[in-house]
């Protein structure tokens, strides 16, 4: 098998996965500008939740429709209970990151490693969360 079919296959077989992964770094590019901007006016905790709510938003409505390919209520219900499992551990880390490992340092070194660290670990979190919890139709389940 030759390197193009390899990865010709490859994507195929992780479709799903690259693409929550593509909707996830443009959900984070928008994340961190509101929650960069929403530090000039509110503490570094609620810019970050405003940041992630906005995240929500936009990733619920395109994960739903390219991803899980779910739109119903039960669908909801998990990506909300992911995404608040996700949220507390992302606002866990900026504290930890924030308050304690950079003493309240507000410089942009302070906020990329803290913002980082608190996109890239949820990120996995949530993904094989709402991926197991996630409801099936029968017709998926063979």
């Amino acid at each position: 098998m030759g390197i193009i079919q390899f990865c010709k296959t490859w994507i195929q077989q992780h479709k799903a996965f690259i693409l929550y992964g593509l909707i996830s770094v443009f959900v984070t590019l928008v994340d961190i500008a509101v929650c960069r901007v929403g530090e000039m006016w509110f503490s570094t905790v609620f810019s970050n939740t405003l940041g992630v709510l906005t995240g929500f938003t936009i990733q619920y409505f395109l994960t739903a429709r390219h991803v899980y390919n779910k739109n119903n209520f039960k669908s909801f219900i998990v990506f909300l209970w992911t995404f608040l499992v996700g949220l507390l551990f992302a606002n866990v880390i900026v504290f930890v990151f924030r308050d304690v490992i950079f003493h309240q340092d507000d410089s942009t070194l302070a906020f990329l490693v803290s913002k980082g660290f608190s996109i890239v670990l949820p990120f996995f979190v949530m993904y094989f969360l709402r991926k197991k919890f996630m409801p099936v139709n029968k017709d998926e389940e063979n």
